[in-house]
């Protein structure tokens, strides 16, 4: 092979790495998206039992629940980051619309810290 490879397979190689760049931008931001989804369920369950707690023995700390709050926030901007790069990386594979992606990777509202 050596300096003597044919054009063609250059290209083709180029292309697949240029899928796999993709694909796995796509799964890192799956990735994301899925452990936010477990920190939003984990925040409201927290931030449930803050609100419907009846004494202060059963209710969590406001510090815990914000905690957990700022968790899920954190991935949320993590998730915004990863889908910005992937955007990036698509217009560089030569795609110039993103309707699909923002549909197939919806990044959900961040949630506000409660005051106390």
């Amino acid at each position: 092979m050596g300096m003597f490879r044919d054009s063609a397979s250059c290209e083709i190689d180029i292309i697949k790495e240029m899928a796999e760049g993709l694909g796995s931008s796509g799964i890192k931001l799956e990735d994301i998206l899925e452990k936010a989804a477990r920190a939003r369920e984990d925040a409201l369950d927290i931030i449930h039992r803050y609100r419907e707690g009846e004494s202060n023995s059963d209710k969590p700390e406001i510090s815990l629940v914000n905690d957990s709050i700022g968790n899920y926030n954190h991935l949320v901007e993590q998730a915004e980051d990863a889908l910005r790069w992937l955007l990036i990386q698509r217009e560089a594979c030569g795609f110039r619309t993103h309707r699909n992606v923002a549909h197939y990777y919806p990044i959900p509202p961040k949630m506000k810290r409660i005051e106390s």
